[in-house]
């Protein structure tokens, strides 16, 4: 048994927490579920696990796994070499557009770089480290790891900090992500001396999986000692103390200074005594995110008119996805539909609208993927024009894709073809004629009495002209 992991054992034996995972269940700790998450969103918190190396496509593999199923996925990665998991949990993928919980605040330890730890033994680390600690009066790590070659250090918070709500109680999250990086840049600062990084700021930065084999020393990363968990918010208030002016600007962009309004003066041509323009201060182009109101209420009124077609039609076996497809999509650019209860929305648009239930979500995928970029606030860009992710299609394109009659369009509000169109405009004026008392013209053009003359039409007016007739 190799001697890292005899020291890890005994250590923690050494510490009175009676509910450790060691090894490569380490992530145990704190990629984990409440019951609320179970409960109401179990699958929307997803980590990734990266594995690196030669024998990959482009040297690297990603996985991502939903915390749920975590513990399972980890059985899989116990001898792998060179495998990273993220500190923090995502939706999907690993970006902080996608950023789901933060989870932690970590320094990743190159003793291997520094003269004075570069041959340190784990005793002389840990002391050192909880030395730190206390002169800066800041909690010891609530673990500390050994990554096969340097160290990590990880302060768990006792709960996750959820950085992206539901679009009906989403707030603006981008401080709290700023906070934890000013934050981060702090601790880090504070373990200078031990190889730490304080650029090390990207909430998708990878730590060594604890189990797993460094391909540079050919050691096994080990979990050493843990302690308690802290709020996210009492970390804050430790590290504001140590926080400076140069910690806030090394993380929050540079503000640009807006310039003042151009004041200056207009000679007009008339006897008029001069007047003062302010030129206004250059116009910003409309955020490519914002969705006009007659978008969704156009969505609603779409959504609408598919309901009226089905109870036109009664039951619409083998147009069943289709319908279902379109209404989620029009539900979800309302906003009635979010990702994270995509699954349990659909299936009760579609019990509404089906006589069974024979009909298969995984249909559905490809929307779901789209509402997510939708709720996440990003845009699909093509040339210099943004489009909101979900599918926004022509009356014609709908006609089409249902098959929709001239007499099933008369039932219909808006999915209507240009024909119909102008038909109710016709219709919708003639009633506001006959409602200011205009009556119906019944004039040469109507009774058409060229015809029963035997003549033409032009040769008519032009009898009629001349008094002929």
């Amino acid at each position: 048994m190799h001697s890292q992991y005899n020291y890890n054992i005994s250590v923690l034996q050494s510490n009175s927490k009676p509910h450790v995972f060691s090894s490569i269940f380490e992530p145990l700790n704190y990629h984990v579920q409440s019951e609320k998450e179970l409960k109401e969103s179990p699958n929307s918190s997803k980590v990734s696990i990266c594995l690196k190396g030669e024998q990959y496509k482009n040297g690297f593999e990603q996985n991502t796994i939903a915390v749920q199923k975590l513990k399972d996925a980890l059985f899989k990665f116990g001898n792998a070499v060179d495998c990273y998991i993220t500190s923090n949990q995502f939706y999907y993928g690993r970006s902080e557009a996608k950023l789901c919980n933060l989870v932690m605040f970590s320094c990743d330890l190159d003793t291997y770089k520094t003269d004075k730890y570069k041959n340190t033994t784990h005793d002389e680390l840990i002391r050192d480290v909880k030395a730190v600690c206390i002169a800066n009066n800041l909690p010891f790590p609530t673990i500390i790891m050994y990554s096969g070659n340097g160290y990590y250090l990880k302060w768990i918070f006792t709960e996750k900090v959820r950085v992206f709500q539901a679009p009906k109680i989403q707030k603006s999250t981008s401080t709290t992500t700023k906070k934890w990086k000013i934050a981060q840049r702090v601790i880090n600062k504070l373990f200078e001396e031990f190889g730490s990084d304080t650029k090390a700021l990207d909430v998708a930065r990878l730590l060594r999986l604890c189990g797993t084999i460094n391909s540079k020393t050919g050691k096994r990363a080990e979990l050493l000692e843990t302690h308690d968990k802290h709020s996210f918010d009492y970390m804050l208030g430790v590290l504001k103390a140590h926080t400076t002016q140069e910690d806030q600007d090394g993380v929050l962009p540079k503000q640009n200074k807006v310039k003042a309004p151009q004041i200056k003066a207009v000679k007009l041509k008339s006897d008029n005594k001069s007047l003062i323009a302010i030129n206004d201060v250059e116009k910003r182009d409309a955020n490519p995110n914002f969705i006009a109101k007659n978008t969704r209420s156009l969505a609603k009124a779409r959504y609408d008119d598919l309901l009226k077609l089905i109870e036109i039609r009664g039951d619409i076996v083998g147009e069943r996805m289709s319908f279902l497809f379109w209404l989620c999509n029009f539900q979800s650019i309302t906003g009635k539909m979010n990702y994270l209860e995509f699954e349990e929305q659909a299936t009760k648009l579609g019990n509404k609208i089906f006589k069974d239930t024979d009909w298969r979500f995984a249909d559905l995928s490809t929307l779901e993927d789209k509402l997510k970029e939708y709720n996440l606030k990003t845009t699909t860009k093509i040339g210099n024009k943004s489009y909101i992710p979900l599918y926004t299609p022509k009356n014609d394109t709908l006609i089409s894709i249902f098959n929709i009659s001239e007499d099933e369009q008369k039932s219909l509000k808006t999915i209507i073809s240009a024909d119909e169109k102008r038909r109710r405009n016709k219709d919708r004026k003639t009633l506001m004629r006959r409602s200011l008392g205009m009556k119906e013209q019944e004039g040469d053009k109507e009774k058409k009495p060229w015809i029963s003359l035997g003549v033409g039409r032009t040769k008519y007016y032009e009898m009629k002209k001349n008094g002929l007739i």
